[in-house]
């Protein structure tokens, strides 16, 4: 559970971040058709999102750099989302200084480095 404020993901939000949950890939199940849109991302990697062909929400997305996760947008959970705790900032570099984030998360440049390399 973390915040993005890559500018990717401000322009998906239409704020200063997005906040998301990570799940593998076979814990989730979508019900209904949905349509995606693939883009290239800065680290190289191609980032998928897919999102209700009838009303334009993301409904989920992923990353070929982690195909055995996907990236859910808490707020597809609205009014259901109260076990939320976001555990980090990702995309600092861009975060804007109007978009308060709380004190106690840590953040990162860009991805978390992964320590257990």
């Amino acid at each position: 559970m973390f915040l993005c404020s890559c500018e990717n993901c401000q322009r998906t939000s239409g704020g200063g971040h997005s906040s998301v949950a990570l799940f593998r890939t076979d814990a989730v199940r979508v019900v209904g058709a949905t349509k995606s849109y693939a883009r290239p991302a800065k680290s190289g990697a191609t980032f998928i999102r897919h999102f209700c062909p009838e009303c334009g929400t993301t409904v989920l997305a992923h990353s070929s750099r982690a195909p055995a996760l996907r990236i859910v947008p808490v707020g597809v959970f609205a009014g259901e989302n109260t076990w939320f705790k976001p555990n980090q900032l990702i995309f600092s570099r861009t975060h804007q200084t109007w978009d308060l984030i709380a004190d106690h998360l840590p953040w990162h440049e860009t991805y978390r480095r992964d320590d257990r390399a």
